[in-house]
């Protein structure tokens, strides 16, 4: 075949597969796409002469390695820390490139290189990096310095396309990555993990100054990353140069710039018995107020020229905020209605390099991030809007459902030979969760009382002002991890292989406060008995008191305070295959092994040896990194963090137990009980411990998912390139727990085993959806298997699909602006959430209601929480004259799909649990109907517009002065609302209420100096 007939077919197809993916163009798009050389490193590639040998040099830290190129004229070097490095062949050609994380850019020369065709290009272009196929974005720090986004990892994550925020009630400010839930991420700082270890939920930070390069992948990402199913958040810290340099940086967003928040009302339900309420306020926000400071340094440079460097960071953030923190129905608002809380973030980095030949690296990484909440507990008068100023209660929460820690690692670089690289490191974490408490009664219970379940006349007041549940004692997390990669080059293959280990450590849990929480209840009917979480109960038993009117109240008490431990090993193999001078194909394959132990350091689950294939290829269309042509097919797993070793796996007691009542005392507490029940416990939680051998199904695969992607990238004249990608992801196996009895009772009787009463009376973690094996304690140790088939157990397959369709346009930094458009087409779609549930808030890691019994998940599939049909996401910034730029944001995204959780009408057996079936709208709980995930439509439309204007004068050309205005319109949009539909028997007066909005707008001033010897 000619060379021209051959040009011919490769464009008619490069065109064909452009018009296929370009049909779904609009106007926008998504970033383009990269694949990590190691998790904390890029590379560079290119052409020259054939046996001519490539120094690249980085000034900045002294920085040398040294290539050949081969017959074909290709050389690569890999593992290079991200910086400038000038590239020079010995035939006299030389190139400056940039190199960035996980990354591979191409040096090209100015001269043509011989046996090399250059192809003529009108206009000025981008070359794409055709090296990568990983699914994502990274940003620089000067990309995040001229950005209006707020100073936190969590800001830089919502900018990649694939991401929306997760629900506000969970901790972390997590992400969700392609539909999945935000605990199924995975998070690195240089490398090492940092995802929070206990819960999943976030991970710790550094000095936001210190970010040199941030990396947001969101799929199709090698086999040296694991442990995710969502999305990975790699980041790369600055590091010390020869030459020394200084600076510092102010922020202060002042609370009277900030806009007024919305206030909180109560939906109008149109129910008769809601009518104190229907419409009325709910809760004020209009006086809430935020002042937010941060101060922050660094100092830089080399201690020995060209051999050891260090880069020193520190950061204060400081918030100060003032809010209502009660409804307006509440009755203890004249004693802790109102909070003043201050949050204070102290984050430092200290990185020290030392080069120890041009082929052996060491570096020494120290983090802290020490985040401190104290909180003053005040009264407030809803009526006169007035606050009491004294001080009735105060709390100090260190690191209390955050993700601060202190991480020490040691890293090591080593090129043992032309074509062997070795990278090595170790490192701990330490993570201390320690609460003060002010103020605190531990004798006094907590109260709550809804409007319409109190007792005409009678005081129902909350004297405790700690309602929340009280962390143990020497609360901590302790995380080794260890990781080996090495690489070898040969012929037209680069081989990596790994081995990554990480055990945890944690003591943790938390208790009821006050010894426990009196509730208060009303039902319509009191001669109906009323279904309660493990059992019902008929108030008018009692034969007196409130109970005959059908008012009754339950005492609970919750406390699952104990040690929990995890490990989790990887091993993988990738060979980087360049096939053709023009198809790079990634063949990698990665084992994951996943185990828990309780405090006895007895394993309870194992799960050893989930294999995960990994298959990339990217195609260079035309021969020159105009045209890429790129797809990718993998499959992916998620451990359980260690707070499964806490509750579920632990000595948890979680009882209720219900009363009649005659009256209430000075501190709200009930009088004249009549005991109506016996301590019930909905997940026969009693304070016993968990039998290691018997809380896991035998054989449980870990929650896994497969994914495809597949997409062009196009560089286009002027200096802009675009291309689009398609996504789809399937869960094939997710874990959760079974709390229901009735399958085990029936293998015992259909093979005439004899059983105790308590035989599969406990949840027990499994695969939903499929054929399951446990081992139970029949009476007296005597344990037997129990296999169980999909039709035995009654529950669906597990569904939960991502579908996506990405498009974008860039104009990469040039002629003084950069910008960037990405368009988002997505549908998250199923029976479950993950390992959360974001419709009720749950935050049990892989123990929500969700497959609790099969009758809850009648009607479950549909939209997930996760879902946003359309998201824009565009941002840039533009110099206008030497010393004044603007920069943008915008966010455009589909509001969240609302569903509807109340009560079984015909929940037969089954537990029925309070507002967890998609069952509702029923005058009563009896009259119910099935109301499908997701049927009750969208939230509005999230619209976003942030702004910045940055001055750098001529005059002090060391500073600069900015000012970040974000929401600049103001639109604070409902982000999730309650979905509980009944309160007792009867229609919630809360259901459908708005749980947050967007922020209000807010402007930063942020003065920076940086001073360079």
């Amino acid at each position: 075949m000619s060379k021209r007939n051959l040009v011919f077919k490769k464009t008619l197809v490069a065109h064909a597969l452009t018009v296929a993916f370009g049909a779904a163009v609009l106007t926008v798009g998504v970033s383009p796409a990269v694949m990590a050389q190691s998790n904390a490193s890029g590379s560079i590639y290119g052409r020259a002469t054939p046996g001519t040998t490539v120094q690249m040099v980085n000034a900045d830290q002294g920085i040398r390695h040294s290539a050949t190129a081969d017959a074909t004229g290709r050389f690569q070097q890999t593992a290079l820390p991200i910086g400038t490095y000038k590239v020079t062949t010995s035939d006299g050609k030389s190139v400056t490139v940039e190199v960035s994380l996980g990354k591979g850019v191409e040096a090209v020369f100015d001269a043509p290189v011989a046996g090399t065709q250059v192809v003529q290009i009108s206009g000025v272009r981008t070359r794409i990096d055709v090296s990568n196929t990983n699914n994502g974005a990274s940003f620089t720090a000067k990309q995040l310095e001229n950005l209006p986004v707020a100073k936190t990892v969590e800001a830089i994550v919502q900018l990649a396309p694939n991401t929306t925020r997760g629900d506000t009630r969970f901790v972390g400010n997590g992400a969700s990555f392609g539909g999945g839930a935000v605990t199924e991420n995975s998070y690195y700082i240089n490398g090492f993990p940092v995802t929070n270890p206990l819960t999943g939920f976030g991970s710790s930070q550094l000095p936001y100054g210190a970010i040199a390069e941030a990396q947001i992948l969101t799929g199709g990402f090698g086999a040296e990353f694991g442990r995710s199913i969502g999305g990975v958040v790699n980041v790369i810290t600055k590091s010390g140069k020869n030459t020394w340099e200084t600076g510092a940086s102010v922020s202060w967003s002042p609370k009277k710039f900030r806009s007024t928040p919305r206030d909180i009302y109560y939906p109008k339900t149109g129910r008769s018995y809601n009518a104190a309420t229907d419409g009325t306020l709910f809760q004020r926000r209009e006086d809430n107020t935020a002042d937010v400071k941060l101060m922050g340094g660094y100092v830089a440079g080399a201690l020995v020229q060209d051999k050891v460097f260090m880069m020193v960071s520190a950061e204060r953030n400081e918030t100060n905020q003032g809010f209502v923190n009660t409804t307006r129905t509440a009755t203890n608002s004249g004693t802790v209605g109102w909070n003043d809380l201050k949050t204070t973030t102290d984050r430092y980095l200290a990185k020290f390099d030392w080069n120890i030949t041009d082929a052996h690296r060491l570096e020494l990484l120290m983090i802290g991030d020490s985040p401190t909440n104290e909180t003053k507990r005040s009264g407030y008068d809803y009526a006169t809007r007035a606050r009491t100023g004294v001080v009735t209660s105060s709390q100090i929460d260190k690191n209390i459902n955050d993700n601060g820690n202190k991480l020490n690692a040691l890293k090591y670089v080593g090129e043992i030979t032309d074509n062997l690289t070795i990278t090595a490191m170790h490192g701990q974490a330490d993570s201390k969760h320690e609460q003060t408490l002010v103020g605190y009664n531990p004798a006094l219970a907590v109260i709550v009382s809804a409007p319409a379940d109190r007792v005409p006349g009678l005081s129902y007041t909350n004297p405790q002002a700690f309602t929340a549940r009280v962390p143990g004692v020497g609360s901590k997390d302790t995380v080794k991890s260890t990781r080996l990669d090495l690489e070898y080059k040969v012929s037209i293959n680069t081989i990596r292989v790994g081995f990554d280990k990480s055990t945890t450590d944690s003591l943790g849990g938390t208790t009821s406060s006050g010894g426990g929480t009196w509730t208060y209840w009303k039902t319509d009917d009191p001669t109906i008995p009323v279904t309660v979480p493990g059992g019902q109960l008929l108030p008018t038993q009692t034969g007196g008191g409130y109970g005959t009117q059908g008012y009754y109240v339950d005492k609970g008490f919750y406390s699952d305070v104990t040690v929990s431990h995890g490990e989790q090993t990887a091993l993988y193999i990738e060979d980087k295959i360049q096939a053709t001078k023009d198809i790079l194909v990634v063949a990698g394959i990665r084992r994951e092994d996943f185990s828990n132990k309780n405090k006895l350091g007895q394993k309870f689950l194992d799960m050893p040896g989930e294999i995960n294939p990994r298959l990339a290829v990217s195609w260079d269309v035309n021969s020159d990194s105009s045209l890429k042509v790129f797809g990718t097919l993998g499959r992916y797993s998620v451990p359980i963090p260690t707070n499964i070793g806490l509750r579920a796996a632990g000595a948890t007691l979680n009882t209720n137990q219900y009363f009649a009542y005659s009256g209430v005392d000075a501190n709200g507490a009930p009088t004249g009980l009549v005991k109506l029940s016996e301590p019930l416990s909905a997940n026969n939680e009693y304070g016993q411990p968990k039998d290691a051998k018997q809380f896991a199904a035998v054989g449980m695969k870990p929650t896994y998912q497969d994914e495809i992607t597949f997409g062009f990238e196009k560089a286009l004249a002027q200096g802009w390139n675009m291309g689009t990608r398609f996504t789809h992801r399937d869960m094939k196996t997710s874990i959760d727990d079974l709390c229901d009895q009735r399958p085990f009772l029936a293998w015992a009787e259909r093979t005439g085993t004899t059983v105790d009463e308590l035989f599969g009376a406990d949840c027990y973690l499994f695969n939903p959806g499929v054929a399951n094996t446990f081992n139970l304690d029949a009476g007296g140790h005597n344990y037997k298997k129990v296999a169980l088939s999909a039709a035995d157990l009654k529950f669906e397959k597990v569904v939960r699909t991502y579908t996506a369709m990405d498009i974008f346009f860039e104009h990469p930094f040039r002629n003084g602006w950069y910008g960037k458009v990405n368009y988002t087409l997505s549908r998250s779609y199923g029976n479950t959430e993950g390992q959360v549930r974001s419709d009720n808030g749950q935050s049990d890691i892989s123990v929500t209601a969700t497959w609790d019994y099969p009758e809850i998940m009648r009607g479950a599939t549909g939209l997930l929480p996760n879902d946003r049909k359309h998201q824009v996401k565009a941002f840039g910034f533009i110099q206008l004259n030497p010393e004044l730029s603007v920069g943008g944001n915008l966010l455009l995204a589909s509001g969240r799909p609302r569903s509807c959780l109340g009560g079984d009408p015909n929940p037969g057996d089954s537990p029925n649990y309070n507002n967890q079936a998609f069952f509702c709208y029923g005058e009563t709980k009896a009259q119910n109907v099935l109301t499908p995930r997701g049927a009750l439509g969208n939230l509005p439309f999230d619209k976003r517009l942030d702004l910045n204007v940055t001055y750098r004068p001529n005059f002090f050309k060391e500073a600069s002065f900015k000012m970040d205005i974000f929401n600049v319109t103001n639109t604070q949009t409902v982000q999730n609302v309650s979905e509980a539909y009944n309160n007792g028997t009867r229609m919630s007066s809360v259901f459908e209420r708005p749980l947050s909005f967007t922020s209000p707008r807010s402007v930063r001033f942020t003065v920076d100096y940086n001073h360079k010897f």
